[in-house]
């Protein structure tokens, strides 16, 4: 039997049958009215999956199938699963989509009962990957799932624990990429362990593992014994974590999921219990649903984080079904967290605010040498600046340390530090966290202290200093490069001669650390440079050449520290970045409206949040109350401050800076904000290695091995020939065991792609690893998306008219808004926007029914028995109504096109069209340019949209596109299909690629085509999660010139790469030239190594943007829009400084409260 049809026999023994028709409800007499928790576990009745009514009716449903599809294909390469999902994932109630691990021909879909395998397998078969349904199952339990999803590029091979957690681990000894396998193969071997993420250029693990299998400090420990001395740096709290390349929903449930109680207005009857439910079905984030028909009460069990009640209240209502709210699950969880918060513990320290006017980046870190120097850990525990507010937030011991001794304390070093908050007064107790001051102080010196030179080292360098005297006059004999062990020879050298014999002290000093390391490595039976070091410097001592062997000795020790040096800022900007998220939050509570200090990662969505100057946004949400500036470069890369006023949305991680208190209400957990996800996506963007990555990694492990064993050969043989001859072979042999390290390549090429990862992820650009880096630099095609990317995405509705009698100009416009009310485009909003302004509202006593998105159509539905079209002309060609549409108005349509609008119409079946409408989209301001910039570089760019030749002929005149270049009248299957034909087939010669395609966009029907790209890039604030998820290039903001920024740092990248690579191997092969001539000692060999190691990684450090061109760069932007943007004070840098008026307005805040 052929594997797949065996896996599909396995499947379908395990249960995944195909579900007969429902047999029809036996009767049930009496009138008992069913209790919520025992209709749903199905208690009252045999079968768990059904309860019934006291009329017969079917009382509840498990609302969600997994469904089986054999693929005519196996397509097994990573990106055919991600074309696939972004085809089948925007349908309405598709919820998860994957395929097998081991058998690429099963795909798994787990998807609402609203929707039909037929419309699955249809959308599967337009994309070019035709399957046939195989079976399915009700899904009962939303946590488990038929089989494991593998996520691609992980390291979880055996299938991902239900609920894990997130460690991040500081590995002492993780340097290069030699090191991964050993780090992996100890991980693997504990029980619990998930997916693995190891970044040797900031020397951390990022581990998901199972906490009840696996405690983070089991971890630390088995590493520590393995040779790794690690430390435990944070652990995720396991209610807010989200397992990586898991299953989010699985992670959220615990906290956002409940059950609600709707009572309806109208009287129930049997037969309105599968309408009610299949209504249900298609609103996103509802699980299940139960019908008490005697009592017409309605159960909902959702997850309020993606549809509140209000949601299905609306659906049930447009279905004919208007109801009550009875309880609210998201008030009664709000509830119960609000309890919990004000319940946990308290710790000694407060958190009071600074205002120093004066401040600026000098300053940081004159704060923190004076306050480490006026006092102790116990008095003040952290100091946060933030120089663009000119803020500084401090965590002290009010018991120890008053603040305004603080402030005084500060004001002598020319700082005018202002109290603005005191911690004390206002009550601001940070919450306890078992350990919390422990594991900061171990993670603290672990992190400091490593690399940091010994005293043993320095003695030993001081030592081999003194060793190099003996070169001095005629101390060592000029004609022979090497020692002569007779000592009868020495005695006419010179007085320096015997200071060769500190060289001793020096290995004595130098190698004892290098040895213990080596030690452990032979232990984990393997041979790093460690051992290769230690040979070499034993091997020199034999032969008595003492300084060689203490500059090997030295020079090695030394190695770590200045690699570490070396590579700071970009571990420095890494740490930043993943230091955005907050740790606290001042959160309000919703009945006594006092103000609380909680951990941000245990606030509910839909809390408020208390703002001041300086304070991170904990959580994405919107503005309640106040006004003010806020900075978000540090998600944007745009140093401009953004003034945020009610009703404006906000993104974690950014931070107040105006002189104005705000509230915000939060729209998301802090686990899934906008930071969260911009933290894990450049924690697990440094793992996702590229391709000459891989290469210089399998170079390394061949070359190594292979140099060893002729050093080995040159170490032994030439003894045969003589003791002199020996002497001088087995020195050679040495010195080509010392440049036999790797350590150029093997870590100045993932600091490099860990600089350009942190220096794109600091301007608003988010790459999902060096792979994608890479490939950005061999792009030679762009296809630009037309709606939201080259345009703006924000439509105008120029002409809205009726055509013909049939319909007033007030029904086809509540008939327009109805179907366009439930849709997520851009226009859609436009359109319901521009009825409201005539005063007609969405019409929801109409009875609408199999609302269904078109993709690259419009939209459909059964309004009142009648199927209503709202959409292009395509659709309506397709449906023939265009045809029968008088010449008039077909002339009316194509002069509008070809001013390059947008032409769509409204039709009813057996009606024909009853209105047609045009809209604008602006071009986007900086469109031009960046096309333009990319056309003079080289690069081939085309735009690619679903509108007419007209609208997109017009948007290609204004941004400088000839027509040729201009591919109009796709669909999504069609977009897809194009950027595959362009793509070029991956170059198998070493260090070679052939030159890739890149395609932007924003929206739902752009999925398909990002995946398939070589690069695909999600553009802006208003991509779609989906664009977001299968794109390999996020822009946090809507500016073009960030994807040319993007392109332009992936050819520094590549060319940083090809620089170091070349003088890696020059500097090797130099040194091997000049052993073989015998012009060459242990000491020059072992400083090219280092000198080599060193300059490459500083070179690579080149992509780091320096302090003094992120200053330029932000005064230049404050210049260009400062009067485009109000600002609080005078400040010429462009940012909000402090004035007297802190705390003024809306907003304000005393003793503690809300006023």
């Amino acid at each position: 039997m052929p594997p797949s049809l065996a896996r599909r026999s396995q499947a379908m023994s395990a249960g995944i049958i195909t579900p007969p028709p429902p047999p029809p409800p036996p009767p049930l007499g009496g009138s008992t009215a069913f209790d919520p928790d025992t209709m749903f576990c199905g208690a009252c009745c045999d079968n768990p999956h059904t309860a019934l009514d006291s009329d017969g009716g079917e009382s509840w449903q498990s609302l969600w199938m997994q469904s089986i599809f054999v693929m005519e294909h196996e397509w097994k390469a990573p990106h055919h699963a991600r074309v696939v999902q972004s085809l089948v994932q925007p349908l309405e109630g598709v919820n998860k989509v994957w395929m097998d691990d081991k058998d690429a021909s099963l795909l798994y879909i787990e998807h609402s009962v609203a929707v039909s395998t037929t419309l699955l397998v249809e959308k599967l078969k337009q994309g070019g990957y035709p399957a046939t349904w195989q079976a399915s199952q009700e899904v009962t339990d939303m946590d488990e799932l038929l089989l494991p999803k593998n996520t691609t590029g992980t390291d979880n091979t055996t299938g991902e624990p239900v609920s894990t957690v997130r460690t991040t681990l500081y590995v002492q000894g993780l340097c290069c990429s030699t090191e991964v396998p050993s780090v992996r193969k100890v991980l693997k071997g504990l029980s619990g362990i998930g997916r693995l993420a190891i970044q040797p250029t900031t020397a951390r693990v990022l581990l998901d593992h199972d906490p009840t299998q696996a405690a983070p400090s089991a971890a630390a420990d088995a590493l520590t014994r393995a040779g790794f001395p690690t430390t435990v740096l944070s652990t995720e709290d396991p209610s807010q974590a989200t397992a990586a390349g898991g299953s989010k929903r699985s992670a959220t449930m615990a906290s956002t999921t409940g059950r609600s109680t709707l009572h309806a207005t109208a009287v129930l009857h049997s037969g309105d219990v599968v309408p009610i439910q299949h209504a249900a079905a298609a609103v996103p984030g509802v699980h299940r649903i139960g019908v008490a028909v005697a009592e017409s009460v309605v159960y909902v069990e959702h997850d309020w984080s993606i549809s509140p009640i209000t949601v299905v209240m609306d659906k049930l209502t447009r279905k004919g079904y208007p109801t009550t709210l009875v309880q609210d699950a998201q008030a009664v969880a709000v509830a119960q967290q609000s309890a919990q918060l004000i319940a946990q513990p308290r710790s000694k320290y407060v958190e009071s605010t600074l205002a120093i006017p004066n401040l600026t980046q000098g300053h940081v870190a004159l704060l923190a040498k004076a306050v480490k120097q006026h006092f102790i850990r116990a008095q003040v525990r952290a100091l946060h600046p933030h120089v663009s507010s000119r803020t500084v937030k401090v965590e002290h011991n009010p018991e120890l340390l008053d603040i305004e001794l603080l402030a005084e304390t500060l004001r002598p070093y020319g700082l005018d530090v202002i109290v603005v908050t005191d911690g004390h007064a206002e009550q601001f107790i940070l919450p306890l966290v078992e350990d919390e001051d422990d594991k900061a102080a171990k993670a603290a010196a672990a992190y400091e202290t490593s690399g940091q030179l010994s005293l043993s080292v320095i003695g030993s360098g001081i030592f081999w200093v003194l060793s190099l005297f003996s070169y001095i006059g005629n101390a060592r004999d000029e004609n022979d490069g090497f020692s002569d062990l007779d000592d009868s020879t020495k005695s006419g050298h010179g007085a320096f001669y015997y200071f060769e014999y500190f060289g001793l002290l020096a290995v004595v000093l130098g190698l004892p650390p290098v040895a213990v390391k080596a030690a452990r490595t032979i232990k984990r039976k393997e041979f790093d440079s460690n051992c290769m070091m230690v040979t070499a410097a034993i091997g020199a001592l034999l032969l008595g050449e003492w300084d060689e062997a203490a500059s090997v000795a030295f020079l090695f020790s030394v190695s770590e520290y200045l690699e570490r040096r070396a590579t700071e800022r970009a571990r420095r900007a890494l740490t930043q970045i993943a230091n955005l998220r907050p740790d606290y939050c001042h959160w309000i509570h919703p009945e006594t409206q006092q103000i609380w200090v909680v951990p941000a990662a245990q606030v509910p969505v839909g809390s408020w949040l208390s703002v001041r100057t300086g304070d991170k946004i904990a959580a994405d949400g919107f503005v309640v109350r106040g006004t003010s500036q806020v900075d978000e470069s540090s998600l944007t890369g745009e140093s401009v401050p953004i003034r945020k006023g009610p009703n404006d949305t906000v993104q974690g991680g950014s931070i107040n800076i105006g002189s104005t208190p705000i509230v915000v209400q939060t729209t998301s957990s802090v686990a899934d904000s906008t930071v969260s996800r911009l933290i894990r996506l450049v924690e697990d963007a440094q793992t996702n290695t590229s391709e000459t990555e891989k290469m210089i990694d399998s170079f390394a492990r061949a070359y190594t091995p292979a140099v060893v064993a002729i050093a080995s050969v040159l170490c032994t043989v030439p003894w045969l020939w003589g003791i002199q001859t020996g002497q001088e072979w087995c020195l050679r042999g040495l010195i080509l065991i010392v440049i036999a390290c790797p350590c150029a390549l093997t870590i100045s090429t993932p600091v490099t792609y860990a600089a350009g990862l942190a220096a794109t992820a600091q301007r608003g650009i988010i790459i999902k690893g060096g792979a994608y880096l890479e490939a950005l630099g061999h792009v030679r095609t762009v296809l630009l998306d037309k709606t939201g990317t080259l345009t703006e995405g924000k439509f105008q509705i120029m002409e809205l008219t009726e055509i013909g009698e049939t319909r007033s100009r007030a029904e086809m416009l509540g008939l327009m808004a109805l179907l366009e009310a439930s849709s997520s485009h851009p226009l859609s909003a436009a359109l319901v926007k521009a009825a409201a302004k005539e005063g007609v509202q969405v019409p929801t006593e109409l009875r609408m029914e199999d609302h269904t998105i078109l993709k690259g159509e419009g939209v459909t539905a059964v309004v009142e028995g009648k199927q209503v079209y709202v959409g292009n002309q395509r659709l309506f060609d397709r449906l023939g109504m265009y045809m029968d549409l008088p010449k008039a108005y077909k002339s009316v349509a194509e002069n509008w096109q070809s001013n390059g609008a947008s032409v769509g119409f409204v039709g009813v079946e057996r009606e024909g069209i009853i209105g047609f409408y045009c809209v604008t989209d602006a071009v986007r301001p900086e469109a031009a340019d960046a096309v333009t910039t990319l056309q003079i570089h080289g690069l081939r760019v085309e735009m690619l949209t679903g509108d007419g030749d007209g609208a997109a002929i017009a948007v290609a005149s204004q941004i400088g596109l000839p027509n040729s270049a201009v591919h109009a009248k796709l669909l999504p299957e069609d977009k897809l299909h194009l950027v595959g034909r362009m793509r070029s087939p991956p170059s198998r010669r070493f260090l070679q690629r052939n030159s890739t395609v890149l395609f932007c966009g924003d929206g739902v029907n752009d999925g398909p085509a990002l995946a398939v790209a070589d690069v695909g890039v999600a553009m802006g604030e208003g991509a779609s999660s989906l664009a977001t998820e299968v794109s390999d290039v996020s822009l946090m903001d809507n500016n073009l010139h960030k994807l040319v920024d993007a392109i332009f740092m992936g050819q520094r990248v590549v060319s940083t790469i090809m620089q170091n690579i070349g003088l890696s191997l020059a500097g090797k092969v130099v040194v091997v030239i000049l052993t073989m001539a015998g012009r060459m000692t242990l000491l020059g060999a072992i400083a090219s190594d280092v000198g080599v190691m060193l300059v490459v990684t500083l070179n690579g450090m080149r992509l780091l943007p320096s302090y003094s061109d992120v200053t330029k760069q932000e005064r230049h932007h404050a210049s260009q829009r400062y009067d485009a943007v109000p600002l609080v004070g005078n400040s010429p840098t462009g940012v909000a400084e402090l004035d007297d008026s802190y705390g003024a307005g809306e907003g304000r805040y005393k003793e503690n409260e809300l006023v």
